[in-house]
């Protein structure tokens, strides 16, 4: 996720805002089959994204931010 995360901030800003986007869309009620260890992980990866992708868009970073803490309440 680093690396990806490293090579999405050499691009435009609008790129920033398309994994922005696509994570808030992600962030969803996990599959009911996930064990706790992956959900936790893949809040973590979006708590990653929107730290590393932090000034690019801040109305995706509000949603984003919305939706990892909507998806530690579930």
């Amino acid at each position: 996720m680093a690396d990806s995360l490293k090579r999405i901030r050499q691009q435009p800003r609008e790129v920033w805002a398309v994994k922005l986007a696509d994570r808030i869309t992600n962030l969803q009620k996990p599959p009911h089959f996930w064990i706790p260890e992956k959900i936790e992980k893949y809040r973590q990866e979006a708590t990653m994204i929107l730290k590393e992708l932090r000034g690019g868009n801040t109305y995706l970073e509000n949603r984003l931010q919305r939706k990892i803490e909507e998806y530690n309440a579930d």
